[in-house]
């Protein structure tokens, strides 16, 4: 109860603002218009000021209390709109933050049970720790394991963890970036996904990092897919499931019996 009051209170407050700014930004702006309007068909036109200052005037006259009215009732929608607006955001953004703090803290027990059905390791993104490069086929490997995720069961992707549970951070990744950092890399996932899988899986993935032994660590929750999930390389489709602990392709029949009996 004191929490509804709480939001309540709030959104009187937005509302009430809403109201002021209705009746002293709101309509003096209606009333620079209406001027500028009538400077274009009256050559006589009065001066901004005398034009303003009359009709404002005529906000504390009784018989013209319906437009102080009408112009508070529009800025108090507007008040209101906007506290709506700003407590869902706020109240998104700390869920949000809440459900990354909670499966950041998952990651170390992740690592420590190795890889099974529903975890997978990849030790990059797109740095060829081999060839010590970039390398952006690296990106097909990751859509292809999150392809594997949403056509099975779903599952947690861990990027910056070797296949041993050997922590090897994100740096090389993050150095190929633009702008460095765990935002731009996340942003990168989502092109990766966009690219490859669809767009409109993205809201199917949740990013979260953690910070292990001083290296950054990334986990990419992948929910199971509405529809098969094709991953196209070269304008080729291909279609990937999770298997144990592997992903694995399937051919054109394996895939079309598999989507039968897993999307019926």
């Amino acid at each position: 109860m004191p929490f509804l009051l709480s939001r309540i209170s709030l959104l009187i407050v937005y509302v009430l603002a809403g109201a002021l700014v209705g009746v002293v930004l709101i309509h003096p702006a209606v009333l620079l218009i209406v001027w500028v309007e009538v400077g274009r068909l009256t050559p006589d036109a009065p001066a901004l000021a005398d034009f303003l200052s009359n009709r404002l005037l005529l906000l504390v006259v009784p018989r013209h209390l319906h437009m102080t009215l009408a112009f508070a009732g529009i800025g108090a929608a507007v008040g209101l709109g906007f506290g709506i607006a700003t407590r869902s955001y706020l109240e998104a953004s700390r869920g949000l933050r809440f459900f990354r703090e909670i499966h950041g803290e998952e990651i170390p027990a992740l690592i420590a049970g190795g890889e099974t059905a529903e975890v997978e390791f990849k030790s990059t993104m797109r740095w060829d720790l081999k060839e010590d490069r970039v390398n952006k086929a690296l990106e097909t490997v990751i859509a292809k394991t999150i392809a594997g995720f949403f056509n099975a069961h779903g599952g947690r992707l861990l990027i910056g963890v070797a296949d041993d549970g050997t922590v090897l951070g994100l740096e090389n990744d993050y150095a190929t970036l633009r702008s460095p950092g765990r935002d731009a890399f996340e942003q990168t996932v989502v092109g990766v996904v966009t690219k490859c899988l669809g767009g409109d899986l993205c809201p199917a993935l949740q990013t979260t990092f953690a910070e292990i032994a001083g290296k950054d660590v990334c986990m990419i929750l992948v929910q199971p897919a509405p529809r098969a999930v094709y991953l196209t390389d070269a304008g080729k489709l291909h279609f990937y499931v999770r298997s144990g602990n592997s992903t694995r392709q399937l051919d054109l029949r394996e895939a079309m019996d598999y989507a039968r009996t897993r999307w019926p």
